[in-house]
């Protein structure tokens, strides 16, 4: 007959290593757990800072082109950052430059936003316009973030698009 004292014990053990294994199975999926939350607010986060960075940006840009379409030299120059304004100099002189060499920004029929990235201090914008004379164009706009949070246009690159319009 076997010793009943020495089962006990062994039992026991037993009993104590399927619970200390449950124990980290359990503390492991807690871990995961937190781990994919942490995961999923971070993403939320960077998602709805990205989304705002986007409405900021187009704001901007919007507000720049409303300027042209009103001949709004000063509010228009304004939108840019301080780089492009000590380029340029002055209002005028920047209106004469998007006059005569980005006529589909400065009177564009049609505006259409098609991409965004960002960093969170620079941001991209893909645009397509359509200018008076009826020709589609791809306008990159990059924007950067100014220290007191707000978004200034530092460059704008026009290409005509490839393709014709139907």
């Amino acid at each position: 007959m076997p010793n009943q004292t020495n089962e006990v014990p062994r039992r026991k053990q037993a009993l104590d290593k399927e619970s200390s294994f449950r124990q980290k199975i359990w503390k492991l999926w807690l871990l995961f757990f937190a781990a994919g939350l942490a995961a999923a607010f971070t993403t939320s986060l960077t998602h709805a800072g990205e989304t705002e960075d986007k409405q900021q940006t187009r704001a901007v840009i919007e507000a720049q082109l409303e300027a042209f379409k009103q001949g709004d030299g000063p509010k228009a120059f304004s939108y840019a950052t301080p780089n492009i304004q000590t380029m340029f100099g002055d209002a005028d002189t920047f209106m004469q430059m998007v006059r005569d060499g980005y006529d589909v920004v400065y009177r564009p029929a049609s505006v259409r936003f098609v991409k965004f990235e960002t960093d969170g201090m620079n941001a991209l914008h893909a645009v397509q316009m359509i200018d008076r004379h009826k020709t589609l164009w791809n306008v990159y706009y990059v924007l950067q973030k100014r220290p007191d949070g707000t978004w200034r246009i530092s460059s704008c690159e026009t290409e005509k698009a490839e393709t014709n319009l139907i």
